[in-house]
């Protein structure tokens, strides 16, 4: 059986992993939409097929049904958690609902772009109110963003001390 297989695994190393695939899967939409890209130019974007918006909405809705998951499993662990993980597992809710948030405030973007390409938008509301509609998905993105950097912080502190136990106990 392979060494990294679930079996052998801790639940604070199995959640570890999950998280870390669904920020890598949500931020590679983030850059998709958002990072520079020559491609997205005039007049390469003619022939290059753009960002499908109906993709990344899609994605962000299946990354928050896994973090629902994680919810349960972080739950299931709590109690069951060593000393030094209890940090790690208290910092975990509020990172899981910060990751959330801005999955569904990326959604929000990715949805308005997609209405924008297809003339959803009321034809009788000119394109300024439309752009502030979309200012104002991108600042609470932005927002949301900080917010999951914030949580971030505490999570990785918890998970510096599993780390570092853990490290301990394989020298001794």
């Amino acid at each position: 059986m392979a060494e990294n297989s679930t079996e052998n695994k801790a639940p604070s190393q199995i959640i570890f992993d999950n998280l870390r695939e669904l920020v890598r899967a949500k931020n590679t939409a983030h850059e998709s939409m958002f990072k520079f890209h020559w491609k997205k130019m005039w007049p390469f974007c003619l022939i290059w097929p753009q960002v499908d918006f109906n993709r990344i909405v899609r994605l962000m809705g299946e990354i928050r049904r896994n973090i629902i998951a994680q919810e349960n499993l972080v739950a299931e662990a709590k109690p069951k958690a060593k000393g030094f993980e209890k940090d790690y597992f208290n910092a975990l809710p509020a990172y899981l609902k910060a990751l959330d948030t801005a999955c569904k405030c990326l959604a929000d973007a990715a949805q308005w772009k997609q209405d924008f390409l297809e003339r959803k938008l009321t034809k009788d509301v000119k394109v300024i109110r439309d752009t502030k509609a979309y200012n104002e998905i991108l600042k609470a993105y932005e927002k949301a963003e900080n917010d999951l950097v914030m949580a971030g912080a505490f999570v990785q502190n918890g998970w510096m001390d599993i780390f570092n136990n853990l490290k301990n106990q394989s020298v001794h």
